[in-house]
């Protein structure tokens, strides 16, 4: 029985994400001027392999950058693979909200407690495992055995902490725009454990997959420390 292959891309960069915004299924924001050019010189610089098919979550900035990335590939949408909802955080920085207790409260229990309207981890788990069991069924019937998904930096950290071995650290899980993980799914091993193998980063060819920055990574801990909690329960 062959294995698949699932590509998982994170969309290119957005004006949300230069302003270091909560960004979720609520803002369609589309891709900035630069992260049009940087998705054009990753794909020029690097590999995104050959697929057969494009799933995307439905908002703009993923499609569009399934648009740049794959732009001969058939593309299908898929709306659990949009972004976590962030409720009330949502369009709003770290820094405007790291003052508010229910902010603190949810930096410290986000895989199970969600912001104020908005969706916990272990939600977007759920149905991020639900698009994931779709995709894999439509892959098998189509006879595809490569595929790529373009989706969000929420969806795919999610999919790496409760989905997918090895178990990568917090900084890695946190991919960067245009950037992610090749994963193969076993078909025997994904319908008995739902375990997808990470084997490579995307693009191909990258030295990283463009994780979370030292300054990011000192100011979770900085965060962490005030709360009295582990900086691997921020995932």
């Amino acid at each position: 029985m062959r294995n698949y292959r699932l590509h998982l891309i994170r969309h290119g960069l957005t004006e949300s994400n230069l302003r270091g915004q909560y960004a979720g299924r609520r803002t369609d924001t589309h891709l900035c001027q630069e992260g049009i050019r940087e998705l054009i010189d990753l794909r020029e610089s690097y590999e995104y392999p050959a697929v057969g098919l494009v799933f995307s979550s439905p908002l703009a900035r993923c499609i569009q950058t399934a648009g740049i990335v794959y732009p001969d590939r058939p593309l299908l949408v898929h709306n659990g693979l949009a972004e976590a909802d962030f409720g009330e955080f949502e369009g709003k920085t770290g820094e405007e909200l790291r003052d508010r207790a229910d902010f603190q409260q949810w930096v410290a229990q986000s895989s199970t407690a969600p912001p104020p309207g908005g969706e916990s981890a272990h939600e977007v788990m759920a149905r991020a495992y639900g698009a994931l069991d779709a995709i894999l069924r439509h892959m098998a019937d189509q006879e595809i055995f490569d595929a790529a998904i373009v989706t969000h930096g929420g969806v795919i950290s999610c999919i790496l902490s409760f989905m997918a071995l090895p178990r990568l650290p917090v900084g890695d899980r946190m991919v960067g725009n245009g950037r992610g993980y090749t994963c193969y799914a076993n078909p025997q091993l994904w319908q008995r454990d739902h375990i997808l193998e990470v084997a490579g980063i995307m693009p191909h060819g990258a030295d990283s997959a463009g994780g979370m920055s030292s300054q990011m990574l000192s100011e979770l801990q900085e965060l962490a420390d005030q709360g009295g909690f582990s900086l691997g329960d921020l995932t």
